[in-house]
């Protein structure tokens, strides 16, 4: 049996951590953070069916992360009239596992558990991945796998994961192009936060979402006009909290947009942005506190995410729009190809082979929903955000993703599933 490998991660976000989950129970896994600690603010994010079940083949605990089944959705206009309701039961049986309600921060924590703790603790073999926060990487040398430190430390690895987030120093010296430095900004901007579910009552009254008797659901507040604005709210952290993603262009929003996660947001520039909301909407945006303004960002799919013994994950390799709500999904289905490195007979020579198998899954898969994520900007029909939730909801893993395309057949088969729709 071969060494294990040196595996160094670059960067301790939800991809890194699960990614470090994967590998450690065959290889040496350090973690590089340039960041003190978790980075995941107070937000929700829902995962799909195909991300929860790899979350759950890895450990996940549902019920520390205090997570929430999901299995419908309704959208209303913008005076909160109902105009649709979905229901996702029969795909989400097809998928083989829930949809998903989280909040970021419990998520992380959860993913840092399942890197980190003991293996006997988790029931697997291997030892916990070893994370040093407040580092700054300077430079990778993606063929010979050198990690040099802003302190001058020079690390030497056999499998590199750039897991750096939108703006990451890995992807131009993956991809050998400076033009993708940086995602670009798509137009559209978000206001997030989240409503305890005491602040709900008194704004609106007992509402069907945050009851938490049964599986709760996504809801959708849509402008359906040309500046195709949304608001999207859904309960996280055992119903405590009710997240709200408010989305509107660039134009509408009169603060400063930033690519930053932590920008702070005026609770008078969301009320301005969303004023003609009717007054269940208002009366939610009024309750808004700790507002953090996010400007949307949108990469073109890249050329490769491999090079040598280097390969992207996560933002680092498809940032993408929420409109869709894949960005978390993709970073779990990226993790769980690294399957490919806990076969027998893995070694330092076979690394770049590989990964060009994990490229040649993972890129036309990202790649795909990252365009269709884009052409979801436009919400001015209520039909135009679930259009591509069949292909996004079902992904087989990655060996028999490899399995179908050797065979010449399509690597994601849609379920002929028909959602239950019900219009209004």
């Amino acid at each position: 049996m071969p060494a294990p490998l040196n595996v160094i991660i670059i960067g301790a976000g939800l991809a890194g951590l699960l990614s470090a989950r994967v590998l450690r129970e065959h290889h040496h896994v350090t973690v590089l953070e340039r960041l003190s600690g978790s980075h995941e603010l107070g937000a929700g994010i829902n995962i799909s069916p195909a991300g929860n079940r790899i979350l759950e083949e890895f450990g996940f605990d549902q019920e520390r992360a205090k997570s929430i089944v999901a299995c419908r959705s309704k959208i209303f206009d913008r005076h909160h009239n109902i105009v649709q309701e979905l229901d996702m039961t029969d795909l989400v049986a097809a998928a083989g596992s829930e949809w998903r309600l989280n909040h970021r921060g419990n998520l992380w924590v959860e993913l840092h558990r399942l890197a980190t703790a003991p293996s006997e603790e988790l029931g697997i073999s291997g030892s916990p991945a070893k994370i040093f926060w407040e580092v700054d990487v300077v430079d990778v040398d993606v063929e010979a796998g050198r990690v040099r430190l802003q302190d001058g430390t020079e690390l030497h690895g056999d499998l590199i994961v750039g897991a750096d987030g939108i703006r990451s120093m890995v992807r131009p010296l993956v991809v050998g192009d400076l033009a993708f430095q940086s995602a670009r900004p798509s137009g559209a901007s978000a206001f997030r936060f989240t409503l305890p579910a005491k602040a709900v009552r008194e704004a609106v009254g007992e509402i069907r979402q945050m009851d938490g008797q049964e599986p709760s659901e996504l809801n959708l507040h849509l402008a359906l006009d040309d500046t195709s604005r949304s608001i999207v709210t859904y309960p996280c952290r055992g119903f405590e909290l009710l997240n709200c993603v408010c989305i509107a262009p660039d134009s509408l929003i009169r603060a400063e947009v930033t690519e930053s996660w932590s920008a702070k947001g005026r609770l008078e520039d969301l009320l301005e942005t969303f004023g003609d909301f009717g007054t269940f909407c208002q009366s939610l945006l009024k309750q808004a506190e700790n507002i953090k303004l996010w400007q949307l960002r949108d990469q073109d799919p890249l050329p490769t995410y491999i090079k040598g013994r280097t390969v992207l994950v996560g933002d680092a390799a498809h940032a993408m729009t929420p409109h869709q709500a894949q960005g978390g999904t993709q970073a779990m289905e990226d993790a769980e190809a690294f399957r490919l490195f806990n076969q027998e007979g893995v070694s330092r020579d076979s690394v770049p082979s590989i990964l060009k198998d994990f490229d040649r899954v993972r890129r036309p898969r990202a790649s795909m929903i990252q365009n269709t994520s884009r052409q979801s900007l436009d919400r001015r029909t209520a039909g135009s955000v679930y259009k591509n939730v069949l292909y996004n909801w079902v992904y087989p893993g990655v060996f028999e993703c490899l399995r179908r395309l050797d065979a010449g057949e399509e690597m994601v088969q849609i379920p002929e599933i028909k959602l239950e729709v019900e219009l209004k």
